[in-house]
Order: C-alpha cells, then sequence, then structure tokens
C-alpha cells in the first residue's frame, strides 16, 4: 500500500506543479501572485513521504523565493 499512495502522491504533484508552473508564466506581472504560486509550489513538492524524485530539481529552482 505504501509505494502505491507513494507513485498516487507524485503523480498528483508532478500534474500540480505544471499547472503552477503555466500560471507563473501567465502571471508574470503580478509580484503577489508569483509569491503565493511560488509558495503552493514549494508546499506540493514537500509532500513526498520517502525520497524526492529527481525531476523536482527543476521545480525547486523555479519555486524559490
Amino acid at each position: 500500500m505504501g509505494m502505491f499512495s507513494e507513485i498516487a502522491t507524485e503523480d498528483l504533484i508532478q500534474v500540480l506543479v505544471v499547472e503552477i508552473k503555466k500560471e507563473l508564466g501567465e502571471n508574470k506581472d503580478k509580484p503577489d501572485a508569483l509569491a503565493s504560486l511560488k509558495k503552493l509550489g514549494r508546499f506540493a513538492l514537500q509532500q513526498f513521504e520517502w525520497s524526492t524524485p529527481n525531476w523536482t530539481k527543476e521545480y525547486e529552482e523555479l519555486f524559490r523565493e
């Protein structure tokens, strides 16, 4: 059950961070929105139970303050 949960979590987080990345591009001129979106992105990337997948490195940089 644990491994399935981790895979489901990873799939969900991938969908979320792709959407957040899209929103960042659409809100470039809104500093408050950018800050909130980056905060949400960082939160999403912290939801892994065991280990963080390699694909998250791109998003960690994108969501940095």
